[in-house]
């Protein structure tokens, strides 16, 4: 269960990464309010896992994900946004990957919710898409 943990807080601090490049980059308006928030998602669950982590008697890695590069490096923002509504998806498919019977009444609350944020901000993302 760490390690799965641990690998959703790598891709949820990638998310953080390139949320803010892209947040910093848009102009002031609906986009860009919606690309600070998708960010502030991201921390809320890096925050929430890194807690998990630590009440299982482990250690947070520091590492970050290296989707926030691939998203970064791409030129067009409908590009960006294309893969990171893949990113959210992928967080939603390894969170359904995960065995209800591994997990505590706490993890279940905050998996739930992270879920349901990233299939909210998938649909959002779309919203955007060329």
């Amino acid at each position: 269960m760490v390690e799965r943990m641990q690998e959703l807080l790598e891709a949820e601090r990638a998310g953080v990464k390139c949320l803010l490049a892209m947040a910093e980059g848009a102009p002031e308006g609906e986009k860009k309010d919606f690309l600070a928030r998708l960010c502030a998602d991201e921390g809320r669950f890096c925050a929430g896992l890194f807690r998990l982590i630590g009440a299982r008697g482990a250690v947070p890695g520091k590492n970050v994900g290296a989707f926030a590069d691939k998203v970064l490096a791409l030129a067009g923002e409908g590009e960006r946004l294309a893969l990171l509504v893949k990113g959210q998806s992928w967080v939603v498919r390894k969170i359904d990957e995960i065995p209800q019977a591994e997990m505590t009444g706490e993890e279940k609350t905050f998996f739930a919710d992270m879920r349901e944020a990233h299939v909210v901000n998938i649909e959002g993302c779309r919203k955007y898409l060329p």
